[in-house]
């Protein structure tokens, strides 16, 4: 691993942090209980990517720090308890384990988003997912800008060589 791979994925994983930052945005514009179905469907697909870009940083740290993401039908969920897991000698843990539990109910709404093809959206459900992706959202950027000090020091490590 050299200080320059460091560096692309600190980058990379701003740029996600700041997509996830945007769409926890656009949630907070929007109330569920009176939306209308176009933003009842908005709402839905905000979420599904609100989780997508922090799922993605976190599958880009497995790939780099880790060589791999986890295996299986369930890696999603493998993924997310892996994070909050400190690895020594590799890593620290990357989430808290209030910001692992959050991921772990918006992946439950991933999960149904992209199955449930004949459901309608329960405005209730959506408005308690929303919350939760809001609320974690603080501690979930500061989880990320934590390990970001820890790329930073890494990065700086290998340059020295």
């Amino acid at each position: 691993m050299t200080s320059e791979e460091i560096q692309r994925l600190r980058a990379e994983l701003a740029s996600d942090q700041r997509a996830f930052e945007a769409r926890v945005a656009e949630l907070g514009t929007l109330d569920a209980s009176r939306a209308t179905a176009a933003e009842t469907a908005q709402l839905a697909v905000l979420l599904h990517h609100a989780y997508g870009a922090i799922e993605a940083a976190l599958a880009r740290i497995a790939r780099v720090l880790e060589r791999g993401l986890p295996e299986g039908p369930d890696w999603h969920a493998a993924l997310v308890h892996e994070m909050a897991l400190e690895i020594p000698s590799v890593r620290p843990a990357v989430l808290s384990a209030g910001s692992a539990a959050a991921l772990r109910k918006l992946l439950a709404f991933r999960h149904f988003f992209r199955h449930a093809y004949a459901a309608e959206w329960d405005r209730q459900q959506l408005g308690t997912v929303r919350q939760v992706a809001v609320d974690a959202a603080p501690q979930l950027v500061a989880d990320l800008a934590a390990f970001d000090v820890v790329l930073a020091r890494l990065a700086a490590e290998l340059a020295r060589g």
